[in-house]
């Protein structure tokens, strides 16, 4: 495994990608580019929790199945220069992190037309913003490139900030998460609509995987279920998995300080391979319609509804 880490502004040493790379084999009829992850940890915007269970550990779970994965240390309160927190920052660390890897794609084997994100928590909420806007001027036009350069194959948010409306209901008085992020204790709503992924959902958008544990406590399961309905609407494949404890932030569902201790089974822990399949269809689209084959070959020997009892 190849692990390098990027510093992705020249002013900045904060914002940094890290590659979690396979090496490329030296046998020329083996030399075939690579699906790639970008991992985005949480952290509330006021750390990014790389060694939290949501940052390294994530990014070598996907490599292990063979993905060239990256992760974004992106703008955070704890490490950021005063006032360079505010939102859209972080998305124009993520669209700067895209660029790196294409401009690098031929040297690390990645194929720039299947590249998924992956995030947790802020880091969900990063990857769903992303996912909702990539087509719009808001990258595109700072960086100055086609906006198609920055579509995601697919987004995997895990228990993702999704409706900044309903968190606003939900926080708590001592929470100063939104001075950090949007400059004020109280923003405006227009503002938290804007930045709700929820609100954004298009038939732009790209297939998404979501996972929540009902009972969250710190950011509530219904805006998860709220952007399955947003997608459902909207034409998007998706695929959702609610357990039911949980709480916030499991990351792989186990103790990571000690994963390998007894301990109750914890069922949030099957996101893992659920997402792993869902991944793979996006990857390898043909596996998908095989299996749709089949379906629509046995749906010829069933009933229609109306006969159905």
């Amino acid at each position: 495994m190849i692990s390098e880490t990027y510093q992705l502004w020249e002013d900045r040493e904060d914002v940094r990608l890290t590659t979690f790379l396979h090496a490329v084999p030296p046998i020329p009829q083996l030399q075939e580019k690579r699906p790639a992850v970008i991992v985005v940890p949480g952290g509330a915007y006021f750390d990014c929790a790389r060694n939290g269970g949501e940052g390294d550990t994530i990014a070598y779970t996907f490599a292990v199945d063979g993905f060239q994965t990256f992760l974004l240390e992106y703008s955070v309160k704890l490490n950021a220069p005063e006032g360079k927190t505010l939102f859209p920052a972080q998305l124009l660390d993520f669209g700067k992190a895209i660029l790196f890897i294409r401009e690098h794609a031929e040297e690390w084997f990645v194929d720039v037309d299947k590249i998924s994100i992956i995030g947790f928590s802020a880091g969900g909420h990063l990857c769903a913003m992303l996912g909702t806007t990539w087509h719009t001027d808001l990258l595109s036009g700072y960086f100055h490139v086609d906006p198609s350069v920055f579509k995601p194959l697919c987004v995997m948010s895990i228990y993702g900030v999704l409706d900044y409306e309903n968190w606003w209901e939900t926080r708590t008085p001592e929470q100063d998460y939104f001075t950090y992020v949007f400059g004020s204790r109280n923003p405006d709503r227009e503002l938290l609509r804007q930045y709700s992924p929820v609100n954004l959902v298009s038939e732009n958008t790209p297939p998404f995987f979501l996972a929540c544990a009902r009972d969250d406590t710190l950011v509530p399961a219904i805006e998860t279920l709220d952007m399955a309905l947003a997608l459902h609407k909207a034409g998007v494949p998706y695929e959702l998995y609610m357990c039911e404890f949980g709480d916030h932030a499991f990351s792989l569902g186990r103790d990571f300080f000690k994963p390998w201790a007894l301990e109750e089974a914890h069922s949030c822990a099957a996101w893992v391979p659920l997402a792993k399949t869902f991944l793979m269809h996006q990857v390898n689209p043909a596996t998908y319609e095989n299996e749709k084959e089949v379906f629509t070959k046995l749906a010829e020997f069933m009933p229609p509804p109306s006969e159905q009892k």
